[in-house]
């Protein structure tokens, strides 16, 4: 968590750097934001996610680091990549995006009986989709709405002690392997 809090740092202290705020006015490089929330649909259910993405626009893309909460299945924070390439059109102002990282997995405090807690490894993320942008008046500005489709991978392990009458006695271990494909639907807003 303490990672995430200085990423959050950093990236603000990018923004309101004097290099970021003279290449603001040359409108070559620009910070941007994408802040979504949505659900999630697949076959363990529907469930909840939030994003942020912040990065740098250039023209018609942008670039960003995005972290999230992903609570489809099993709770999880993807951390990942993204690139987003927004259509020229006026009339039909449409965007494509792409997102590539590693989903990790939330800690659990539950209570375990005859069992260890289970392991959770960190694993691969992507996601794509198509956006359409509500422009505000501020031309880098928008409402977004995003349908797509999106994949998380889960390792879990778990480490059972079968009773014995004679110690030490076995022990048994499990390993599930889920690809969870779901679709999404996003909403949010671009600065």
């Amino acid at each position: 968590m303490r990672r995430v809090i200085l990423l959050a740092m950093v990236l603000t202290a990018l923004h309101y750097s004097p290099a970021a705020q003279q290449q603001k006015a040359g409108k070559k490089l620009q910070f941007g934001s994408q802040n979504y929330a949505g659900i999630l649909e697949g076959e363990a259910g529907t469930s909840f996610q939030a994003q942020t993405i912040n990065g740098v626009k250039y023209k018609t893309w942008f670039t960003g680091i995005g972290l999230g909460l992903d609570y489809y299945y099993d709770r999880s924070i993807p951390l990942f990549l993204s690139v987003s390439k927004f259509l020229p059109s006026v009339k039909i102002p449409l965007y494509f995006n792409a997102d590539a990282g590693v989903s990790i997995p939330w800690s659990r405090n539950d209570i375990y009986y005859f069992e260890s807690a289970p392991t959770d490894a960190t694993s691969f993320f992507w996601a794509g989709g198509l956006g359409y942008r509500f422009r505000s008046r501020q031309n880098d500005h928008g409402f977004l709405l995003n349908l797509g489709y999106s994949y998380k991978h889960l390792i879990q392990e778990n480490e059972y002690v079968n009773p014995c009458l004679v110690p030490p006695c076995p022990v048994e271990k499990e390993r599930y392997d889920y690809r969870l494909k779901r679709l999404s639907v996003k909403v949010g807003w671009m600065f």
